[in-house]
């Protein structure tokens, strides 16, 4: 059962993010945080990789692992630094081992990166998921950004690229960073009114630590709602206690969108299965 079928079929659904490890770590690392929570039936577990193309490829071996343990298993490839010979290299590896889900994304540069020499080849993730579906054999996820993209100038004309990916070929759509559930469901309302159809999940970010999630969301111009921004204050000089809080926030979050007619949803693990598992086990999805 591919991934499309498993997202029309399950009333809830939910997926799996991971990362390879740095160069220098066995890739155990990654596959012992996959292996804690094979007690759950993911529709799919993608496997990310570094800004500007870091430890790209090592995700073709663990995409394989993956496949190997019977999961649906997503590979991510992006337009940093790439060209259609490296591109296409990828795809017949991919291919070669029987992994024919993709997820299409512009990909973030490295610190000093030129961007014109990164995206000299593929400037937008549109690119890239037109070279990948002329081989007609891959499944192709691609972002969506409920707060519009950085770069785009209104939510009017990211909407518009949404389509467009949409009639190159994205079978599914992935939300990037959101913090707001009203403007998660929001997005979801404009998205289909507009003319989207195509699966749109839902991705829910762990909120481990105020550091990193406040730099994340600098990065990703997405705003911190106030609830939010309550616990940052309140517990932000205490893990434990921001753990917890953060975690009853990824979960009150998942309630309520599914209160209002969302359902699919994809866990940014970040490595840590125990999150992961505490937000599948304390919400609705483990129903």
């Amino acid at each position: 059962m591919g991934i499309l079928q498993k997202l029309s079929e399950r009333k809830t659904a939910y997926s799996f993010e991971f990362f390879p490890p740095k160069t220098d770590t066995p890739l155990e690392a990654v596959y012992d945080a996959i292996e804690k929570l094979s007690s759950f039936d993911p529709a799919f577990i993608s496997v990310t990789y570094g800004a500007g193309g870091g430890n790209k490829d090592r995700v073709v071996e663990i995409a394989e692992h993956l496949k190997n343990r019977n999961y649906e298993a997503i590979a991510h490839l992006t337009c940093v630094g790439a060209d259609r010979d490296s591109i296409g290299a990828m795809l017949d590896s991919l291919d070669s081992k029987g992994i024919r889900n993709i997820l299409a994304l512009r990909g973030d540069l490295r610190e000093g990166m030129d961007h014109s020499s990164a995206f000299s080849h593929y400037r937008h993730a549109s690119d890239l998921i037109k070279d990948i579906k002329k081989r007609n054999v891959f499944t192709v996820g691609a972002a969506a950004y409920p707060e519009t993209h950085m770069e785009s100038g209104s939510p009017e004309e990211d909407m518009r690229y949404m389509l467009y990916k949409e009639e190159l070929g994205a079978d599914f759509f992935i939300t990037q960073l959101c913090f707001d559930k009203n403007a998660l469901i929001g997005f979801h309302d404009r998205a289909r009114k507009a003319g989207v159809r195509a699966p749109i999940i839902t991705g829910i970010m762990p909120v481990l630590n105020p550091s990193q999630i406040t730099r994340m969301a600098l990065l990703s111009a997405c705003s911190i709602p106030a609830q939010l921004s309550r616990i940052i204050s309140r517990y932000g000089a205490n893990a434990e206690d921001f753990k917890k809080a953060g975690l009853d926030f990824a979960i009150d979050e998942i309630e309520f969108l599914i209160k209002n007619g969302v359902t699919k949803f994809h866990i940014y693990t970040m490595n840590r299965p125990e999150a992961a598992r505490q937000i599948i086990e304390g919400s609705s999805l483990n129903a």
